[in-house]
């Protein structure tokens, strides 16, 4: 850029050529004027640069001191935003510790509430459960007294049992009844078999008799090795008690004795009652019996 010193020399100069094609001055006066003019402007060059420095210095301070004060400004500004904040935090909190402890009023209130209605709901139960105590233990008592009216009776049941089951104890009890053929005193198989089935009954009241009683049809004995029915039903009678014996009965223990046709069990005039009525009963007879068989 041309500085405002070479522009007025230019201008000068040009200046100078227009007097001096006029013919108006010489050599000399235009070296002193243009000297002077020279040395004005630069005075003036000088004095305009002074100002511009100092304007560029005043606007740098301008710049900074506005620089500052938006920054003091903003920092002012952070300062009061954060102080709000904090009110306002603190606002928040207050609100929230006074809308607590009136939640926790309400809540006790209500809890206090549901408190009393439960005891008195507990205090009514209590009484119809006392009221339902009451009648039961009454209606207890009544059951009580017909128990024990009950059991007074069972007691004299039992008793009375006890005494037939003595009496029923002391009486012979007939354990098995063998059966014969017609003439026969030798035990079947069959025979054999219910003897055995009473063997261990047998020994087990070892205190008792044991009685073996042989029996006949009635039919007259008119062939064989017996005379009369009275000797054919105690050979079965002693053929029963032989086998007794030798299944381990104490001998003292087992009476035989025939009773011919005297005790029938069926009509004599079938064949079939007559079957039945031939045979050997065996009887236990416990010890002090009253009720003797024969």
């Amino acid at each position: 850029m041309i500085s405002r010193t070479a522009f007025t020399i230019i201008a000068l100069l040009g200046v100078a050529l227009i007097v001096s094609s006029c013919g108006k001055l010489d050599q000399e006066e235009f070296e002193m004027w243009k000297n002077e003019h020279v040395s004005q402007m630069e005075q003036a060059d000088a004095d305009i640069t002074n100002k511009v420095t100092m304007l560029e210095a005043k606007v740098d301070q301008q710049a900074k001191d506005t620089e500052d004060t938006i920054a003091a400004a903003k920092n002012e500004a952070i300062a009061a935003s954060q102080q709000g904040d904090a009110d306002t935090i603190a606002a928040a909190n207050q609100a929230a510790m006074e809308q607590d402890a009136q939640l926790r009023a309400d809540l006790t209130k209500a809890i206090d509430m549901q408190g009393q209605k439960a005891m008195e709901f507990a205090q009514g139960e209590d009484a119809k459960l006392q009221q339902r105590i009451d009648a039961h233990d009454t209606a207890d008592a009544a059951q009580n007294d017909a128990i024990k009216k009950l059991e007074s009776e069972v007691m004299s049941l039992k008793e009375g049992l006890a005494m037939v089951e003595a009496e029923v104890d002391a009486k012979p009890t007939l354990v098995a009844t063998v059966r014969f053929g017609s003439g026969q005193t030798r035990l079947s198989t069959e025979g054999q078999e219910m003897l055995n089935g009473v063997v261990e009954q047998l020994k087990a009241d070892s205190d008792a008799k044991i009685m073996v009683v042989g029996h006949a049809d009635g039919t007259p004995v008119l062939r064989g090795s017996y005379r009369s029915n009275w000797d054919l039903s105690q050979a079965r009678a002693n053929s029963a008690a032989k086998y007794l014996e030798s299944k381990g009965i104490d001998t003292s223990r087992i009476e035989a004795i025939g009773k011919a046709h005297t005790d029938p069990i069926a009509p004599q005039n079938t064949s079939a009652g007559r079957a039945m009525n031939r045979r050997v009963e065996v009887i236990l007879v416990p010890a002090g019996a009253l009720d003797q068989p024969f």
